[in-house]
């Protein structure tokens, strides 16, 4: 019985060594361990001895594994394989029979890449008065995004609604109530990324204003855009492009429009502390076909975070249609402070 087990400690033994993985040096030191990871021309080795060793692929003159390791070149493809030794500056592997060149070799065991997950915000605003001033309002405020190696995509929404009562009003309701703001709208965007900053983009945007007296508002195209400033804290990108661009209104004193117009938007995020956010963005679109034809919107937004999750906005938005409806002005502007979720 003692033989056994003898057996079959040397036999568990010997299986451990030729599991183990081996990087031989070119000044001929041999390290046994397992490799964790190559990352940036660098190989580390987990020594059972010693801690973490890590050595430059450039002074490797052999390596092999005991196990099937994962690969990525850098041309961005990865497999699987185990690794029998260095010839010719290829990795030479088991089984295929394949090789790969050490120059192409990224990366040993990559870090596994996050998935991409949606971020966003959802805010609420809320005001009810009663006695000499009458006032009921509730607004919506939603975006989102979600961002990948290879592309992102944003969308928002907003929906807003408010009445002030007003007995002397030939438009108020029998309770006296009158709608001072009926509004809602929706974006989307598809960026495709190009290079590491430029990227092509398809966006599309809708907006329905009852006081306005725009039944639909509508844009849809594309264009490129260009990220100038992105080093982690400050972000600041532009685009340009034409879109398909339409205007119905409720009354029909006001012919509809629909044309062809630039696109010309850009976006800036700064962060003031860890809590703070300013992020303002800008869309644009002049009228290919007639210079009079210009709509633009503007948004400021200061973001702070009450809670983990929760946080609070203040948002600025300005309308500007240089040929509004007869009857009603160039400009709208809102100023929200709001409180939501943020995710």
């Amino acid at each position: 019985m003692r033989n056994l087990l003898s057996v079959a400690a040397i036999a568990a033994l010997s299986i451990s060594a030729l599991a183990q993985d081996k990087v031989t040096l070119s000044n001929g030191d041999v390290i046994t361990g397992k490799i964790t990871s190559m990352v940036d021309g660098k190989v580390t080795i987990k020594s059972p001895l010693l801690e973490a060793i890590v050595v430059p692929i450039a002074d490797v003159s052999d390596l092999v594994t005991g196990e099937s390791v994962t690969l990525k070149t850098k041309t961005g493809d990865t497999f699987e394989r185990r690794i029998l030794g260095i010839e010719a500056s290829s990795l030479r592997f088991a089984g295929s029979g394949s090789s790969l060149s050490l120059d192409n070799l990224g990366m040993i065991n990559p870090p596994q890449e996050a998935k991409p997950a949606w971020k966003g915000s959802l805010n609420f605003t809320a005001v009810n008065t009663s006695g000499n001033t009458d006032i009921r309002s509730a607004g919506l405020a939603f975006d989102a995004s979600r961002k990948t190696a290879k592309d992102r995509i944003t969308v928002d929404a907003g929906w807003g609604y408010a009445q002030n009562k007003d007995r002397t009003s030939p438009s108020a309701s029998s309770s006296g109530y009158v709608t001072t703001q009926r509004r809602v709208g929706a974006g989307a965007k598809y960026d495709y990324f190009l290079s590491e900053r430029a990227y092509a983009l398809a966006t599309a945007r809708a907006l329905a204003d009852t006081i306005a007296n725009i039944e639909l508002r509508y844009s849809a195209g594309g264009g490129l855009g260009y990220t100038l400033i992105d080093d982690g804290k400050d972000l600041f990108l532009i685009e340009g492009g034409i879109v398909y661009f339409s205007e119905s209104y409720r009354v029909s004193t006001t012919p509809d429009t629909d044309y062809i117009a630039a696109r010309i938007a850009y976006r800036y995020e700064h962060p003031f502390n860890e809590k703070t956010k300013l992020v303002h963005r800008a869309e644009i679109f002049p009228s290919l076909e007639d210079s009079d034809d210009i709509y633009c919107q503007v948004t400021t937004e200061v973001t702070t975070s009450l809670t983990e999750s929760m946080i609070a906005t203040l948002t600025h938005q300005l309308d500007y249609d240089n040929t509004p409806a007869a009857g009603f002005e160039r400009s709208d502007h809102r100023l929200v402070l709001s409180v939501g979720w943020s995710f």
